[in-house]
C-alpha cells in the first residue's frame, strides 16, 4: 500500500464525488486536510475536526476495503489530524 496510486484509488473509491487535482499521495493529504478542516461546508455549518475525523474513520472501517489498506487510509487520516492540530496550535 506504499504506492501513491493505490492511495489515491482506495481514497477515491469512499469519497465518490470528490475529485483530486493529482493522483499522488500530496493530492490526497490535502483531501483529507479540506475534510478535516469542514472547507467544503459553509462556515456557519462547520463541525468540529475531531467530529469530522471520527466520520472519516468510520467510513473506512465500514468499507469493503482490505484491512491493510483500511489501516494505510487510517493512519493517513491519524497524521493529517496532527499535523492540523500542531499547526493551529491545539492541545492533544
Amino acid at each position: 500500500m506504499d504506492n501513491d496510486k493505490e492511495i489515491v484509488k482506495a481514497y477515491a473509491s469512499l469519497w465518490n464525488n470528490r475529485s483530486l487535482a493529482h493522483d499522488d499521495a500530496e493530492a490526497v493529504a490535502e483531501a483529507i486536510d479540506l475534510e478535516l478542516l469542514d472547507k467544503r461546508t459553509h462556515p456557519r455549518l462547520r463541525k468540529p475536526m475531531l467530529e469530522k475525523y471520527f466520520a472519516a474513520i468510520q467510513r473506512i472501517v465500514n468499507s469493503q476495503l482490505e484491512p491493510a489498506v483500511k489501516y494505510q487510509l487510517v493512519k493517513l487520516h491519524t497524521e493529517r489530524a496532527e499535523y492540523l492540530k500542531e499547526e493551529r496550535g491545539e492541545q492533544s
